[in-house]
């Protein structure tokens, strides 16, 4: 299938949203299982603040989705082909 202008565009920032240690770390943690905000914080060591903006970029970039639980988002990854990468390099196993 050939691809136009817009679908590279939207691949590149997909790619783009990845290439920060922070963003990999946190998606080697929903590689595991779905997660919530603190929980993430907790697992590599960033401030909330911290942990949603980078959240917020991997969203903007449709790699990640939330849901509402309460009073709290919780997170995991919906696009199986990120999935796909990430376990070419073993992050999240």
């Amino acid at each position: 299938m050939k691809k136009n202008a817009k679908q590279y565009r939207e691949i590149t920032e997909k790619f783009k949203a990845l290439a920060h240690p922070a963003r990999l770390k946190i998606m080697a943690n929903l590689m595991k299982r779905e997660c919530c905000v603190g929980d993430m914080q907790k697992c590599i060591s960033l401030s909330q603040p911290n942990v949603s903006q980078h959240l917020g970029v991997l969203k903007e970039a449709g790699i990640i989705v939330g849901r509402r639980e309460k009073n709290k988002i919780c997170y995991k990854i919906s696009d199986n082909r990120i999935k796909n990468i990430l376990k070419t390099f073993d992050i999240g196993e």
